[in-house]
């Protein structure tokens, strides 16, 4: 009396099956390579900015929305995330021979001071921009409220660097804010942003 041991018979491959099999997954390695590529160049894309009056060239993200209209020379945001809108912003302010960075700086902490809830100031620290010139950086955190009153508004905690170099008898303050659980993430930004920067 025989018993079955419950194992199937192996099955046979032909050599044409085994290279179909092969084929399949170089294709399918492929095909992520080029969607992965296809996804970093479409984050990529930049766009260009340029104020002969000012005298500043930018390439900032392409997707995000370019202003012009306001206290500052131009600023960019992305859009596309919920929350708090990541920002960059330049702006620039004529100095006299006395003033220093750090009341520049002392300046931007009063005016904030009173417009943003829980403004906070963390550390003051030295900065090389792309032409190894050097600046002074100011990193902050404050709480941000959504503006709409028919919205149930969710507070969020944003992080905030401004980097300030005086030239030419001009302040250029360079300031980054973005929402705290994606602010270290975006850095990478603001330094790309900084590292195209020309003025």
């Amino acid at each position: 009396m025989e018993f079955e041991t419950g194992r199937s018979p192996a099955i046979q491959m032909s050599p044409r099956q085994r290279w179909s099999i092969a084929f399949t997954y170089m294709l399918i390695i492929l095909g992520l390579a080029l969607g992965l590529n296809q996804r970093d160049s479409t984050l990529n894309l930049a766009s260009e900015y340029s104020n002969l009056e000012a005298g500043i060239s930018a390439k900032y993200p392409a997707r995000w929305l370019l202003e012009e209209t306001g206290a500052f020379i131009f600023r960019v945001r992305d859009m596309a995330h919920r929350g708090f809108n990541t920002v960059i912003e330049v702006s620039a302010a004529p100095v006299g021979s006395d003033t220093s960075e750090r009341n520049i700086l002392d300046q931007l902490t009063l005016q904030r001071a009173q417009v943003l809830t829980d403004y906070t100031v963390l550390a003051y620290d030295e900065f090389r921009l792309a032409d190894d010139s050097p600046a002074i950086s100011m990193s902050y955190s404050f709480v941000s409220r959504d503006s709409n009153p028919f919205l149930e508004g969710v507070s969020s905690i944003v992080y905030g660097l401004d980097i300030l170099t005086v030239r030419r008898g001009q302040a250029l303050i360079i300031a980054f804010r973005a929402d705290a659980d994606i602010y270290h993430r975006e850095l990478e930004t603001l330094r790309w942003f900084v590292q195209n920067l020309e003025f």
